[in-house]
């Protein structure tokens, strides 16, 4: 099939687009019509994380044959209604996994050491008390990581080798031997929690990982324990989390993801002096979203070229045959 039309839902910041075909139509939303207005004539999707892609959305694009989903996450995709209508739908795994682990332990490591009360302090033209900025040293600690997959594995890395930091992990679908390989002492993931001086979250948004941390998992960690989530926002119950920050059972958390984002302006987690927050933005450097757009492109030229395109997030779509 010859490849005329592809649409963008965001903005690509690189020059990836341009290793398409010179005479492929590239459209984008048009300001002030509904996004998926322009996407009419699209054979295939570059999509981000904002728009639900549903079996009804797919139903009203009969020309879309390809779906790629520009990053990691694929929750905002059905990716069953896309299998059964014929539709192929990748994603990008590998592009953000250096920028995101990196945030990882930025954030971590901001917590620690009260990085953001010094600097609103000194912003403010004052002098912050040090006693009132005592932070946590990181070596010899212990990291919890709920999820090794690409991320998981490379926050472990970071922190094991460089850090000195014991790490322990829990993963259904990783063998102790492949943890080891990493630096990663293999547990449950109650032992996770309950070990963690430092617990991050690398796990998917799925029906059995909703709300994982809640007030009856914080209970279980150390007082005293920190909490890293740039995974997704859904696995974080935040009433629990901000009545844990209260009462000391956590010193701080680094939340780069939300149940609801944005997040309303009066959240009560933006004023919290024990948080380091920012917008959904762990992947989002020069290097990685270059990586992610450029794989993009390549899925979808892999597809148009009559190749099965790597990364296929519905394989169950070539069991059902593709859209004719």
């Amino acid at each position: 099939m010859k490849l005329t039309h592809v649409w963008f839902e965001i903005p690509m910041l690189t020059d990836a687009p341009s290793r398409l075909p010179a005479d492929v139509v590239q459209q984008k939303p048009i300001p002030g019509q509904p996004p998926l207005q322009s996407a009419a004539q699209a054979q295939a999707i570059f999509a981000g994380a904002t728009i639900p892609y549903t079996g009804e959305v797919f139903d009203s694009l009969p020309n879309l044959r390809m779906i790629v989903r520009t990053g990691i996450g694929i929750d905002n995709v059905d990716a069953n209604a896309a299998a059964e209508r014929g539709i192929v739908f990748c994603n990008t795994p590998d592009g953000p996994t250096e920028s995101t682990a990196e945030h990882a332990v930025a954030l971590l490591m901001a917590v620690a050491k009260r990085v953001i009360p010094g600097h609103v302090g000194m912003a403010a033209g004052g002098w912050p008390p040090r006693s009132a900025l005592v932070g946590t040293e990181i070596q010899g600690k212990t990291l919890g990581l709920v999820g090794l997959g690409r991320i998981g594995r490379r926050v472990a890395q970071i922190c094991s080798a460089g850090l000195g930091m014991r790490v322990v992990g829990s993963d259904p679908f990783v063998s102790a031997e492949a943890a080891a390989q990493v630096g990663v002492e293999l547990c449950s993931q109650d032992e996770v929690i309950a070990q963690a001086d430092f617990l991050s979250l690398h796990a998917p948004s799925i029906p059995a990982t909703h709300k994982m941390i809640n007030r009856e998992s914080i209970a279980r960690m150390k007082s005293g324990a920190y909490l890293i989530n740039v995974a997704r926002g859904p696995l974080v119950d935040m009433d629990a989390v901000i009545e844990a920050l209260g009462s000391g059972k956590l010193a701080g958390v680094g939340i780069d993801v939300f149940d609801e984002e944005p997040p309303v302006a009066d959240y009560p987690i933006r004023f919290h002096p024990k948080a380091v927050l920012t917008p959904h933005s762990a992947s989002t450097t020069g290097d990685g979203r270059a990586r992610i757009e450029q794989m993009a492109v390549a899925r979808v030229l892999e597809f148009f070229s009559g190749e099965r395109p790597k990364d296929v997030c519905n394989p169950k779509v070539y069991e059902v045959g593709l859209r004719g």
